[in-house]
């Protein structure tokens, strides 16, 4: 008995950090609607703050 309750413990915790690692990030995304330009300007920024992240670790690393 103890073994099946160890078990469920381990799934109901798998299925939250699966909940907030995809489920809820969608969600968020979804609650208001945003323009197309809205959505390419989100897009550029995301770059460059991927950019200057890859070009931060380049330069610690040299």
């Amino acid at each position: 008995m103890a073994y099946e309750h160890d078990e469920l413990e381990r799934m109901l915790k798998r299925l939250k950090r699966d909940f907030q690692q995809n489920v809820q990030p969608e969600l968020k995304k979804h609650a208001h609607f945003i323009s197309k330009s809205e959505k390419e300007r989100m897009k550029r920024a995301k770059a460059i703050r991927k950019l200057r992240r890859k070009m931060k670790k380049i330069i610690q690393a040299a």
